[in-house]
């Protein structure tokens, strides 16, 4: 592919370099004499200079494609290398650095793990999930929530404990919501579902919404809520939480009092803290067991996660 590549530019160079020659020629005047006409030889073309894909020392990288070289030191370039100790992360080596100079045995293993992958036959996109969710296996702690307040479903001494931070308004949450009461019925014996508030700003009923759910929370009817208002999400409007109050058999007058008071606004504000301290860039996101899921909204990729959530034990 690489010799291709050249070839096809030094083509291009010299068609330049000719058709530059052939305009001069058709402008230049004919001598009027008997004497044949002296051309002037045409400069030769400079061959391209050869594209290298950056070294990467004893990981074997040098037996794939050139693309797939590239691209696993484009990835490589762009993650910092755990054997870096300069307490400012905008400082730190990246990992092909460290790989380079032969300085991190657990950046070179890293690239030989991307490079296994390519060999397995795994696309691009799949080789960097691979790579990313094994470097934040083995560099990133888990996640911490506070557990003690919020609403869940399942046992709480679960193995696998999920927490969940999502939007009422978000059309992905409602998405995320049908799939994790499926994959709940489906391990309900090893699993508990944790639920988190983060509201976003540019949603107009999203934290009324918020204040609804934990304000049901106070009489039991968490879950209830949370379904109600995601089942109607396209009607959502500031005066329909007392309908669904009153759907609910709730004591609708405590349960106005409760979404008005300070305190609820107080705990979606700290849980929303909470997921920003967690790198929180979006809803619906997923914890398994403090580790971010990120994989697709669908029942099969999150049940082979709890499985493996389940064997790590």
């Amino acid at each position: 592919m690489l010799f291709h590549q050249n070839s096809s530019r030094f083509f291009l160079i010299l068609s330049l370099f000719l058709g530059m020659s052939f305009s001069l020629q058709a402008q230049a005047p004919v001598p009027q004499t008997n004497q044949p006409v002296q051309q002037a030889p045409a400069p030769t073309p400079t061959a391209a200079p050869m594209i290298v894909a950056p070294a990467m020392p004893d990981t074997g990288a040098e037996t794939l494609s050139f693309t797939d070289q590239q691209d696993l030191a484009e990835l490589m370039s762009q993650g910092a290398c755990p054997c870096d100790t300069n307490p400012d992360e905008s400082k730190k080596k990246s990992l092909l650095i460290c790989i380079q100079e032969k300085s991190c045995p657990s950046a070179t293993a890293l690239a030989k793990f991307g490079v296994q992958k390519y060999k397995e036959g795994l696309s691009k996109d799949q080789v960097t999930d691979a790579i990313i969710d094994k470097y934040i296996a083995e560099n990133v702690p888990p996640a911490v929530f506070d557990l003690s307040k919020g609403p869940y479903k399942g046992n709480p001494k679960a193995k696998v404990v999920i927490v969940e931070f999502a939007d009422f308004e978000c059309p992905h949450c409602a998405v995320m919501k049908n799939v994790l009461k499926e994959l709940f019925e489906k391990h309900n014996q090893d699993l508990v579902i944790y639920f988190k508030q983060f509201p976003l700003p540019f949603h107009a009923n999203a934290k009324l919404a918020s204040q609804a759910t934990l304000a049901a929370h106070k009489q039991g009817a968490f879950w209830q809520m949370h379904d109600l208002i995601f089942d109607n999400q396209s009607t959502l409007n500031p005066e329909i939480f007392k309908n669904f109050a009153t759907q609910l058999g709730l004591n609708v007058e405590k349960f106005l009092a409760d979404m008005n008071d300070p305190a609820i606004q107080v705990e979606i504000e700290n849980q929303m803290k909470e997921g920003m301290q967690n790198g929180l860039t979006g809803t619906p996101t997923v914890f398994i067991n403090g580790r971010l899921y990120r994989g697709e909204t669908n029942v099969e990729k999150l049940s082979a996660k709890v499985l493996e959530a389940l064997k790590a034990k």
